[in-house]
């Protein structure tokens, strides 16, 4: 009787301090993804609101959409759009819910662009536990091209942040693939695989390490390996059919529309490719100059690492990287908002070198010895760490460069002529021109059919001369601002004669930027 006490006695002893060592560790961890999260929103917040189109073109655009859609006017219907949908319906209700105004529909695509972090949380803490969630994160929340896309009305950081939630699901599910665990995770990669795709087309690449992992586990079933049951498959099916009902909610309200979508989507990407097709060559620069960077230094190293350990859960992520290669190098014109898309797979990449490394000795994987496992560990978490750095000191960069430019002579010129604008026309009177986002900082819409007249557009005959003065000669028309030299490309080149017929001359601003009213 004594000794049984005194054996439970030592035994809830030496119990104590190791549950109180995992209760600090739980309470590190969890402090450390709660921090990474307050910075993360606060670095999306500050110089939220300059004024100025962060991408030089894109953002005016976006601006004038939500302004259109809140006018009552319906994507692919009234408003020419060239995107897939869900970008613009994933951040209307943070613009009209916030104020319907610059710092809205920016701060909207910041809140869009937070869903990458549960994203990188998932996909690093399946490949190499709590260490490899916080990289990560750290990796993500500091990245100054994802930062910069964060703070910016365009549809890659939508896309992107879906892509890397949606391989963060699908590795966890890869973790647990049976039972109701097994369903949800895989029911909730199909749902996100959709939206991806729905915000940005270029995410199809997000597809490749999805098939893969599916691939692997149908062999596994197939196989029988232990492990696996004949209701393996009711996931699989599950996250299919997810993903084809999402799609299915998000197309079928557009259905009346269908052509002007697939002519907006698609048809009118593959056209631009044609027209821009000699700049193909300088995709190869541009691709070269984004990784050469620590950051792919530091993926190349996590993907050694994994392979010297022979953890084949890289394979997928190896496909998913050169799969998004293979887009960009096909995306014509390419734009250096394009390469986003490298990021996610770039990061999952440099985290898997940490591995999943166990507490016993026993357990590490005879594939590499012993001696070499921790020292791959430790150069993996030290890459991450002064790539984290450099990134942040370029952050740092990214911000001195949007103050700065928000107080330039060109700023200022744009600010001058939104005045103008504003006074020379009322808020229901709308404004044609060719930089929409003077005209959304007076406080004006442009026709839906106009809310953009980028050179690609133009060029690619998706708008016309015939277009142009059909739209301006709208009776709610009551300004024309010309200001980017759009309207002077060849293909519409006599619309300033024809608005010379119809409009008179309010201001010069010189170097052909003039504003015509009624």
């Amino acid at each position: 009787m004594f000794a049984s006490t005194t054996h439970n006695d030592i035994s809830t002893d030496t119990t104590r301090p190791t549950q109180r060592y995992s209760n600090w560790q739980n309470i590190i961890f969890w402090s450390a993804v709660a921090a990474l999260i307050v910075i993360a929103i606060g670095m999306r917040l500050y110089h939220l609101d300059v004024p100025f189109d962060r991408d030089g073109y894109d953002e005016g655009v976006y601006w004038q959409t939500l302004r259109s859609m809140s006018a009552g006017n319906v994507l692919y219907k009234q408003i020419f759009y060239s995107q897939p949908q869900f970008f613009m319906l994933s951040i209307y209700p943070g613009y009209i819910l916030f104020g319907s105004s610059l710092w809205s529909a920016r701060f909207a695509i910041a809140l869009v662009s937070l869903i990458g972090l549960p994203g990188a949380f998932l996909l690093g803490k399946t490949l190499s536990g709590r260490l490899g969630a916080l990289a990560a994160m750290l990796l993500l929340v500091v990245n100054p091209l994802y930062l910069a896309q964060s703070q910016t009305i365009e549809a890659e950081v939508s896309s992107t942040a879906l892509s890397l939630l949606a391989i963060g699901l699908v590795y966890l599910w890869w973790e647990h693939p049976e039972g109701r665990r097994g369903i949800f995770y895989a029911a909730f990669t199909g749902i996100a695989i959709s939206l991806s795709v729905l915000c940005k087309l270029l995410s199809v690449s997000v597809f490749v390490p999805v098939v893969l992992l599916m691939a692997a586990r149908l062999w596994h079933i197939w196989n029988k390996q232990p492990g696996t049951r004949s209701t393996g498959l009711l996931p699989i099916v599950a996250g299919i059919t997810a993903c084809i009902a999402t799609f299915v909610v998000f197309l079928l309200p557009f259905s009346g529309s269908y052509q002007a979508m697939l002519q907006g989507v698609i048809a009118f990407h593959s056209t631009a490719a044609q027209v821009y097709s000699h700049s193909q060559q300088a995709n190869f620069s541009t691709i070269q100059n984004a990784l050469t960077s620590l950051l792919t230094l530091t993926a190349l190293f996590g993907t050694v690492a994994a392979l010297l350990r022979r953890d084949w859960r890289v394979v997928p992520l190896i496909a998913w990287f050169f799969a998004t290669l293979y887009l960009l190098w096909h995306q014509v014109p390419l734009f250096p908002h394009h390469l986003i898309a490298l990021i996610p797979p770039l990061i999952a990449l440099a985290v898997i070198g940490i591995g999943n490394q166990p507490l016993k000795s026993s357990e590490i994987s005879s594939n590499v010895a012993p001696k070499a496992t921790p020292y791959l560990t430790w150069i993996a978490i030290a890459l991450i760490l002064i790539t984290a750095v450099l990134n942040v000191q370029q952050a740092r960069v990214y911000y001195r460069t949007a103050v700065a430019t928000s107080e330039t002579g060109y700023t200022r010129l744009e600010s001058n002529v939104a005045t103008d604008l504003r006074l020379a026309t009322t808020p229901n009177q709308l404004v044609v021109t060719d930089a929409q986002f003077i005209a959304g900082l007076a406080d004006r819409t442009t026709p839906p059919a106009l809310v953009d007249t980028s050179a690609v557009r133009i060029t690619s005959h998706y708008l016309t001369l015939s277009q142009l003065e059909s739209a301006t000669s709208q009776a709610q028309v009551h300004a024309v601002l010309f200001f980017t030299g759009r309207f002077y490309l060849s293909n519409v080149a006599g619309y300033h004669t024809w608005v010379a017929r119809h409009f008179h001359l309010l201001h010069n601003y010189g170097a052909g930027r003039e504003l015509w009213v009624r």
